[in-house]
């Protein structure tokens, strides 16, 4: 069954094994960013600060609630989609497709846990809240690290779902990072097209499936609402906001409200980034914020990103990866067997494996990646044929070093749109998001037959397979370990 809210996620994830409950009092300047950044480093659980310096009890923090684990890489993911902990990745992937099928539009409630305590006007203070100051060295402290902003398109109503941080710059302030690349960013510019201000919601403490979609270049103009839906196998409950005309989800355990002016800008971050470098400091767009609805003993959710693995390197490469690959391969046709982002590579550096019909399929097929929204993350595109196990890092390096020649199979393709966090990037070049693509094309020509292909030395290639079970099975007879 799908989990109700934030809270219902957290019981599954201590029974698992998942969830770390820290009692000791943590302090919201550095130290609570040092721990789970550390954790994020050592693949520890979940952690769950139950008592924060200078803040009431009840207030808490939830750190690196979708990081990879210890036990099973992708253990947080899988229990948020309802999954076995111990799914593989393969198998998060296609149960996420085959669900992402079936949309289900949201509902509206009225009344919803978000809005137990209503702040509005002068009772505003954003840092009534544990709000971290994560790394050392940012900009200021960071309410919005592991969130979902909602916008809403002012001529056609499409209301789009996003994760953009966001830094307290007074009371009742925000600034936030927008990108070029982002659907907010055209949202603020069809807005000020109008010469109209533009409103915004922000959800805090969502239940697990509403946050990892913020992460998502959903494909078209897509509701997430009704993605998240699909996921979850069941609606997501919506409240209709105070001071705004948008909804936002009904069991979050923080919804700040109000608008943008779209000319008007402050100074915002550095912050620590998911590329594992510092983003700089810039005017950027300012969230005025009307009211602030909260439940009782709030939860603020947090992610310390900085050198991968972290949230943002688990849950955007399944999830966006997914996205391609019902582009590519089930809309368009493409022979694609699987594509895999490997999380340390910051969403950046991505691998295909597909079967190969012909002497161009390689660069059509890239092309095709790279003209989707998630596909524009991929500066990197290696291609390899199916015998290759894309999701070990160690078989994806072999392939590379000794598949792709370093001339012929490569192919540069300059000025492409890419994120503006991109450490590669130009100053110029990331006002505009002006990037770059390379393809590596580590498929074996079409037009070699199979006696010609170079055969494998491994294992499961060389040896009959009657040998191959007698061995697996006599394993522990020769005083191995399986």
């Amino acid at each position: 069954m799908p989990f109700a809210d934030l809270r219902e996620w957290l019981s599954a994830l201590e029974k698992a094994g998942e969830l770390q409950r820290v009692t000791t009092e943590v302090d919201w300047n550095l130290e609570a960013g040092a721990i789970v950044r550390r954790v994020c480093e050592t693949d520890g659980p979940a952690v769950l600060f139950e008592k924060i310096k200078d803040y009431p009890a009840g207030f808490r923090i939830l750190g690196a609630p979708m990081a990879q684990s210890r036990c099973h890489r992708y253990a947080r993911l899988a229990i948020a989609l309802d999954l076995p902990p111990e799914s593989s990745v393969q198998e998060i992937t296609e149960s996420y497709l085959r669900r992402r099928k079936n949309l289900i539009p949201p509902v509206l409630v009225s009344s919803a846990p978000c809005q137990e305590n209503l702040l509005e006007g002068a009772e505003i203070d954003l840092l009534k809240f544990p709000v971290p100051l994560i790394h050392g060295g940012d900009g200021g402290r960071y309410i919005g690290s592991w969130h979902t902003v909602i916008s809403k398109d002012p001529e056609s109503g499409w209301v789009n779902y996003g994760m953009y941080r966001l830094m307290v710059l007074g009371k009742n302030r925000l600034g936030g990072l927008v990108g070029p690349i982002q659907d907010f960013y055209r949202h603020l510019s069809a807005y000020k097209r109008l010469g109209r201000r533009m409103e915004f919601a922000v959800a805090i403490g969502t239940e697990p499936v509403t946050a990892m979609m913020s992460c998502v270049s959903v494909q078209g103009k897509k509701s997430e609402a009704e993605v998240i839906g699909g996921l979850r196998g069941k609606p997501l409950e919506l409240a209709r906001c105070k001071t705004v005309d948008l909804e936002a989800p009904a069991t979050a355990e923080i919804v700040l409200e109000g608008f943008i002016n779209p000319d008007e800008t402050e100074e915002e971050g550095p912050f620590g980034e998911y590329t594992g470098y510092v983003g700089g400091r810039q005017p950027r767009p300012v969230f005025h914020v009307t009211a602030v609805a909260h439940r009782k003993d709030p939860i603020l959710t947090m992610t310390s990103i900085g050198v991968p693995v972290d949230e943002d390197h688990v849950v955007m490469p399944i999830s966006n990866a997914a996205e391609v690959l019902e582009e590519v391969r089930d809309r368009k046709g493409y022979p694609v067997n699987f594509i895999y982002v490997p999380p340390e590579s910051a969403m950046h550096f991505w691998v295909v494996s597909t079967k190969v019909p012909d002497k161009s399929y390689p660069r059509r097929l890239a092309m095709a990646i790279w003209s989707t929204k998630s596909g524009r993350y991929a500066n990197y595109l290696l291609l390899v044929n199916e015998d290759v196990d894309i999701t070990d890092l160690g078989s994806v390096v072999w392939a590379l070093a000794t598949r792709v020649h370093p001339v012929r199979d490569v192919w540069q393709v300059p000025h492409a749109y890419t994120s503006i966090l991109v450490p590669f990037l130009s100053a110029e070049e990331k006002k505009s998001g002006d990037g770059a693509y390379m393809l590596l094309d580590g498929t074996w020509p079409a037009e070699l037959s199979a006696d010609e292909v170079p055969k494998v030395s491994s294992f499961n290639r060389l040896w009959p397979e009657e040998i191959r079970k007698k061995v697996l099975a006599r394993w522990s007879e020769y005083g191995f370990e399986r």
